[in-house]
């Protein structure tokens, strides 16, 4: 997040800074009505997530001027919360994922978080000309993968041989109904559950084990089933058809083109997926400098205590079972599947040609790629001689220099070409500066190629929040006026 943190907040986020406390009035209760309500418009039906953004876009606008501090702090401690959590939540997944398997020595959490974490930390990727979840619609991007895979965790935890007890039925079913309401991309990720209910089935059939075949039914049809019928029924029923609104993102378009879309995110989630594309919008190069150099030095150096903390530890290598199947299976499922909730989609189909061009789905699939990852790692670290220890160290420490290296330069084209932003944002959020110079804030940002909506509805929302909040006007200058008018029409 260290190169991520450095980009202002952009897109849609920041449209909603502003729109989110306008028209709630800067009514905290309005404001998760409004988001509730929205959760049925365009094909969508997912109230809850909705809800639970505009919160947190309420919470953005509300505390940055309350404290008269930069949204861009807000949005990075949230965003690297949910990273976190969301990177836990995967930690949680392959844990459970080598109990399920039938490890038999003692699988610490924190062991396998911090493998976890560093695999993420040396492959995850920026994509400043996509609408990136790594920096960005941080509720619906790691916020939704933070849930996706604590539901997962969830299946196969309450589906590890031998395990039983009610409590596992309530929250599987809970959160399973949470997620399918949150944001149609978990209905991949509960795919991938339901890979894991019905390998505990065969498993427990297999071993006469009718308790777990019966516990693995009931976990399915609370887990699976019932989020499945809540899903369709809810749209047929609630949701107002994405062609009443003029949204693609959620009209389904099967086909070569959408298998196309999908190989091409698929191949993106993966080390390097997307360079040759991020490379070519760089000029095909990338310069090192200190600080991307500071940063890959600490992660090596942080890679190479975990190596060592690592051989020094009890042995910790999955069993190649069938059991080993199951978490396998369901996160393959789960990436696969969770990519196609968008690939599948006309205005995705639209958007993504090359690896390198990414949605929401990408946070889900480099967390998957990550456990994938992790698991081979413990498969095969110890098969590795001491001789060559070294060598892999050094593979690894090319990638992180690379990869730290273009993240670096990315996230500083970003922060150059949304500077207005930042600019902005800070104006619109304290009463300390001169009108003028909110004034020049203002003239500076419209003047960039926005979409009319959106510098329409920017403008409007940034005067009427700062008259609110603060009782005096954001920009009272004529000229700056008239030019607004005039590109708004």
């Amino acid at each position: 997040m260290v190169p991520a943190a450095r980009v202002p907040v952009i897109g849609d986020d920041f449209h909603a800074l502003f729109e989110t406390y306008r028209i709630s009035n800067g009514s905290f209760l309005d404001a998760i009505v409004f988001g509730w309500n929205q959760g049925f418009l365009a094909g969508h039906l997912n109230p809850v997530g909705q809800a639970a953004g505009a919160a947190y876009h309420f919470g953005a606008f509300a505390f940055s001027s309350a404290f008269e501090i930069s949204p861009q702090y807000y949005d990075v401690f949230f965003g690297s919360l949910f990273l976190w959590l969301t990177v836990a939540a995967a930690a949680s997944v392959l844990t459970w994922g080598l109990r399920n398997a039938g490890v038999r020595a003692e699988v610490g959490y924190w062991r396998v978080f911090a493998l976890v974490a560093a695999v993420t930390a040396v492959t995850v990727q920026l994509h400043p000309w996509s609408n990136d979840p790594v920096t960005s619609f941080g509720p619906a991007g790691w916020g939704s993968a933070a849930i996706g895979f604590w539901l997962l965790a969830l299946a196969l935890r309450s589906t590890t041989p031998g395990r039983r007890g009610w409590g596992d039925y309530v929250l599987v079913g809970v959160v399973a109904l949470g997620a399918v309401m949150y944001y149609e991309m978990l209905v991949g990720m509960i795919a991938g559950t339901a890979v894991v209910y019905l390998g505990a089935l065969l498993r427990a059939r297999a071993r006469r084990d009718s308790a777990g075949a019966w516990r693995a039914v009931g976990m399915g049809a609370l887990g699976v089933v019932a989020p499945a019928v809540v899903f369709v029924v809810g749209r047929a029923l609630l949701a107002i058809p994405a062609d009443q609104s003029n949204y693609t993102g959620t009209s389904l378009s099967l086909g070569g083109d959408a298998l196309a879309t999908w190989w091409a995110a698929m191949v993106g989630a993966l080390p390097g997926g997307g360079w040759p594309y991020l490379f070519s919008m760089l000029g095909g190069q990338v310069s090192l400098n200190a600080k991307s150099l500071i940063v890959a030095l600490l992660l090596c150096g942080c890679t190479a205590l975990l190596m060592y903390g690592w051989r020094r530890s009890s042995s910790l290598t999955p069993p190649a079972t069938r059991s080993a199947v199951i978490p396998l299976g369901a996160v393959l499922v789960t990436w696969a599947l969770t990519t196609a909730t968008h690939a599948t989609t006309v205005k995705y189909i639209d958007e993504i040609k090359v690896p390198g061009q990414v949605y929401l789905y990408y946070g889900v699939g480099v967390v998957c790629v990550a456990i994938l990852i992790s698991w081979g790692i413990m498969a095969w670290a110890e098969r590795i001689p001491m001789a060559g220890r070294p060598l892999v160290l050094l593979v690894i420490g090319a990638l992180l220099v690379t990869q730290v290296s273009l993240n670096w330069r990315l996230a500083t084209e970003s922060a150059m070409a949304f500077a207005p932003n930042r600019t902005l944002a800070g104006a619109a959020i304290t009463d300390d500066g001169t009108e003028q110079a909110r004034c020049d804030a203002l003239a500076g940002w419209i003047e960039r190629p926005w979409p009319t909506y959106y510098l329409t509805v920017v403008t409007t929302d940034v005067q009427e929040n700062f008259e609110s909040v603060f009782g005096e006007p954001f920009c009272d200058d004529p000229v700056v006026i008239a030019r607004v008018e005039e590109l708004v029409g």
